[in-house]
């Protein structure tokens, strides 16, 4: 009787599988700071990432070093409204830095230490009625 010498094929295109399918993903920190801020009151929530590029062994390296919110607000009954960035810092695309955002900018003007850890919608409408802003 002849034996016959079979490769097992399956095994090793079943693991070549499976790490491919975990190479290029988006991650969750970009959704979980969305759910965050779509929970603290905020509407119609889209973040952006904030990316970093570097050298590393002769490489461009880009890396996510936050993620990003431009909300669109009026604080009064005239039509003029201010954008308000908050920003919450994360370790990469798959986690964030902390537990807290913060306010990083108004009308493209960087502010700093307004609001604490968080600040709500209405937090934020507070803050710039206090600093002037006509918005």
């Amino acid at each position: 009787m002849r034996s016959r010498k079979y490769v097992p094929v399956a095994v090793p295109a079943a693991v070549a599988l499976v790490a491919l399918a975990g190479c290029g993903s988006d991650g969750d920190a970009g959704k979980d700071y969305a759910n965050k801020l779509t929970k603290a009151g905020f509407d119609s929530v889209r973040v952006s990432p904030e990316t970093k590029t570097s050298m590393r062994k002769n490489r461009k390296r880009k890396s996510t070093v936050a993620y990003v919110f431009t909300w669109t607000v009026n604080t009064d009954a005239d039509p003029t409204s201010c954008e308000v960035t908050l920003r919450h810092p994360a370790y990469n695309s798959d986690s964030l830095r902390g537990d807290h955002w913060n306010i990083e900018e108004v009308n493209d003007a960087d502010v700093e230490g307004w609001g604490g850890n968080s600040p709500g919608p209405d937090k934020v409408r507070q803050l710039l009625r206090e600093h002037n802003y006509d918005c």
